[in-house]
């Protein structure tokens, strides 16, 4: 990790994630920290055997397609021609048992050996699109909030820099192959920065209320999925007032948004709850 020391309040984070990062060594980095919750899944077999057939028998006059079945895929071999190219199949890999990721071949001879060795150093591995994603869950996680309304840019309170030290530190040693690099800025708190963060913070809450309300209008959720909606509006509060205490100021604003997206999940709960009593009637 890069940081810069300086008495602070909060950090600018960002980072470039590895090409591949090895799961088990960031479950374990990150389980003390109780952030393992956040580690993805391992991913389905095909993806992995694709990572794989790319690793072992790719090239620049190679293509790699799948399947109709989206279990497996075909290797092409791909001849220039001046008038025209030429295609032939090298190769058929298809997963045999997704429970047991065994690999089947046509036809099966010494390139098996390469691709499944692939085959298992790719199961155990994180591609960079994924660590990213969990780094922004990580993020959120500890009350940060992204600086830029893409991502890619994000701050983290001063009271949970530790915390995120320690994550950029698990997710640097669990890189595979070319490191990760997590970069944290240090900086005070000053009339720049609190505005900075507050028109993040501002823009963050707005456009999530925003959505729970469309969701809502939308008047095709059931009552689990208006429950979430409700649980998120309650979330959102919290980072409001986490918020407003950080960097001492009023949002008023957004405790508005808040509540009204919160009584619209709750409306739309007691509604749908009063559907099937009312159909008993015969209203």
């Amino acid at each position: 990790m890069i940081e810069s020391c300086l008495d602070t309040g909060g950090a600018v984070a960002f980072w470039t994630a590895a090409a591949f990062t090895d799961r088990d060594r960031l479950r374990t980095g990150l389980l003390p920290l109780s952030l393992d919750a956040f580690v993805p899944d391992p991913r389905p077999p095909a993806s992995v055997l694709k990572d794989a057939l790319e690793e072992a028998l790719g090239g620049s006059r190679v293509l790699i397609r799948p399947l109709a079945d989206r279990d497996g895929f075909t290797v092409v071999k791909e001849e220039r021609g001046k008038h025209a190219n030429a295609y032939a199949t090298a190769l058929v890999a298809r997963v045999r048992d997704a429970a047991l990721a065994t690999v089947e071949y046509d036809p099966f001879d010494d390139r098996a050996a390469a691709v499944n060795a692939a085959f298992r150093r790719h199961a155990g591995r994180i591609p960079a699109a994924q660590l990213s994603a969990c780094l922004v869950k990580v993020v959120e996680s500890l009350g940060g909030t992204r600086l830029r309304p893409t991502g890619a840019v994000y701050w983290v309170p001063g009271p949970k820099l530790d915390a995120w030290a320690a994550v950029a530190r698990a997710v640097e040693a669990a890189s595979d192959g070319r490191p990760s690099a997590v970069y944290l800025i240090r900086h005070r708190l000053d009339a720049d920065a609190v505005r900075a963060v507050r028109d993040a913070v501002v823009g963050e809450v707005q456009a999530a209320t925003a959505r729970i309300a469309d969701d809502v209008a939308a008047g095709d959720l059931g009552p689990r999925a208006l429950e979430t909606r409700r649980q998120q509006a309650h979330d959102l509060r919290d980072k409001v007032l986490l918020y407003e205490d950080l960097l001492s100021v009023g949002l008023a604003e957004l405790h508005r948004a808040v509540d009204a997206a919160d009584q619209a999940a709750a409306t739309a709960t007691l509604l749908l709850a009063a559907q099937p009593a009312a159909a008993a009637v015969g209203v």
